[in-house]
């Protein structure tokens, strides 16, 4: 197809001198033809063909109308392009099409599409790109989404894992989707950087996405590189995330930081709507603890029907991809989930063991992760991190002795600093330790209450105590009860034995284990790890599940 596109290469002066650029330089056009040259601007921008509407002006104003296209196009202010033969357009495309003809980039080998975020449409890009690349607008209530191009098998699991997110299907302006027919187009000429990210465009702005992959579906091969900290990021959209927004907002900040994350469902035995509020030393450290609680939540919300079996041992539905059929079965479980089992390993000799859904999943309404769940960057540290959370549960309120531990010159230096901050919180404040617990427990106490943590070494315990001592003051300082570590209790009277914080060996994750064992004989641990896009992320969670 032969067209005509303007670029931006002429400049008319408050005078209505017209000044162009020519092979040899700039070039000043006769001020009378300034009406001529807008004229047939316009007809560009409106996308009319220039002959045909030179034609229906009649006459001489035809040839002039045709003898100033030519002369615009000799001094670059128009340039003839041919729209590339390997552009495919499928769908709604008339706004595609005209952006490609108007591009001053060409794109080429790719197949674009636009139309409703869900519709049997998306099948005939999928068919027209076969191997090749493909970039979808996809339509919703009041955005056009961007996506692409990329490999068309790919695409379809992006399209597959947007439709997951909290679009609903509609149909913007018409600006808006010309605006983002244009942003389609130009990433079909420049790349589109990462697969799993696009803009959407609404009326009053466009903002960029990030998504994961449908958690019923593969994620991309291989781990996402670089730090934590911003590989997670990836988990982070106010549409399309797992964490769908994460900040501080009104929470009390001192001296302990807090951050709040809100996580949303995909994939759930039950709606996941949440917050949940993490503390740490500084913003950074809450907001990665918060990321990791959210994660954690998440997770023991999700489940794949596919690693489901009855009580025969029968698998709950076969090994498909089919969403709808995913669904169903999710929503059958989900109807009586004591009926249905996961496969775990005992705590005490790492057997295998079935665990009904309804224990090794969040299948209520609970506000955070629920008893020995929790989520890190490496299994071992999960499955610590939740072992540890049912000791210090079984802990907290314990009846047993309790010695203060002597304030002493050679605290380690992460000790002291959570003592002397405890101190500012509370001068009478004293630490103590559980004498006769299987691993290192420790208590903080204030005049509010006292704080009960345990840890694989008495230093980690203390410092974990005291920090959430102090946390505790300062939420009940701002009157945020709700807010209260989950081992805070009333407080412990200050016992008369007193003995020296103890230096020796951290315990094992293997110690921990034992100890939990001991008392909980059929413990059980449930790996998590069922969203591969989470997975890939570098995100692992665990839950450890013990007898009620």
């Amino acid at each position: 197809m032969n067209t005509i596109r303007r670029v931006n290469a002429y400049t008319i002066d408050h005078e209505g001198r017209t000044y162009g650029l020519s092979e040899s330089g700039p070039l000043e056009l006769s001020t009378g033809l300034s009406a001529w040259i807008r004229l047939v601007s316009s007809w560009v921008d409106r996308g009319q063909d220039i002959e045909q509407a030179a034609d229906d002006m009649g006459g001489a104003h035809t040839r002039q109308a045709l003898r100033v296209r030519d002369a615009m196009v000799s001094v670059g202010v128009l340039r003839r392009f041919e729209t590339p033969g390997e552009v495919g357009f499928v769908g709604e495309s008339t706004d595609l099409v005209r952006a490609v003809e108007r591009s001053a980039l060409t794109p080429s080998a790719v197949v674009l599409g636009a139309g409703p975020l869900h519709g049997d449409w998306f099948d005939e890009v999928r068919a027209e790109a076969g191997a090749g690349r493909a970039g979808v607008v996809l339509f919703t209530e009041r955005a056009a989404v961007v996506a692409g191009p990329m490999d068309a098998e790919q695409l379809e699991e992006v399209v597959t894992g947007l439709r997951c997110g909290d679009l609903v299907d509609g149909r913007p302006g018409p600006d808006v989707i010309r605006t983002a027919a244009a942003q389609l187009v130009r990433r079909a000429a420049l790349g589109s950087g990462d697969e799993w990210s696009g803009v959407m465009v609404t009326r009053e702005e466009t903002t960029s996405w990030r998504a994961l992959p449908h958690p019923w579906r593969s994620a991309p091969p291989g781990p996402v590189a670089g730090p934590f900290d911003e590989r997670v990021m990836a988990a982070i959209d106010p549409v399309h995330g797992v964490v769908r927004e994460i900040g501080e907002d009104d929470l009390p900040q001192v001296p302990r930081h807090m951050a709040r994350a809100r996580v949303a469902g995909r994939a759930t035995l039950r709606p996941l709507d949440r917050e949940v509020v993490a503390d740490g030393s500084d913003y950074a450290q809450a907001r990665r603890q918060a990321v990791l609680a959210a994660a954690a939540l998440y997770l023991e919300s999700t489940l794949d029907p596919r690693a489901v079996v009855d009580a025969a041992g029968k698998p709950a539905v076969g090994d498909t991809a089919d969403l709808s059929v995913l669904r169903s079965a999710t929503d059958r479980i989900a109807a009586d989930p004591g009926r249905f089992f996961l496969p775990a390993r005992r705590v005490a000799d790492d057997g295998p063991v079935l665990v009904p859904v309804d224990r090794a999943r969040r299948c209520d309404e609970t506000a955070g992760p629920g008893l020995g769940t929790a989520a890190a960057e490496a299994r071992d540290d999960a499955l610590a991190r939740a072992l540890l959370d049912v000791l210090e549960s079984w802990a907290a309120g314990a009846t047993g002795p309790v010695a203060r531990i002597r304030d002493g010159e050679g605290f380690p230096a992460e000790v002291r600093e959570a003592l002397d901050q405890l101190r500012l919180s509370d001068r009478e404040a004293w630490l103590g330790v559980l004498p006769d617990s299987d691993v290192p427990t420790a208590v903080a106490t204030t005049r509010q209450g006292t704080a009960y943590a345990c840890g694989t070494s008495h230093a980690a315990a203390a410092v974990r105590a005291m920090e959430r001592a102090v946390l505790a003051d300062q939420v009940l300082m701002h009157d945020r009860a709700d807010l209260l570590p989950r081992t805070w209790t009333a407080p412990v009277p200050a016992p008369d034995r007193a003995v020296e914080l103890s230096g020796a060996a951290p315990v094992t994750l293997a110690d921990l284990r034992h100890a939990v064992a001991l008392r909980a004989p059929d413990a059980a641990v449930a790996v998590l790890d069922h969203d591969p896009g989470i997975v890939r992320l570098g995100i692992s969670a665990v839950k450890v599940v013990v007898d009620r």
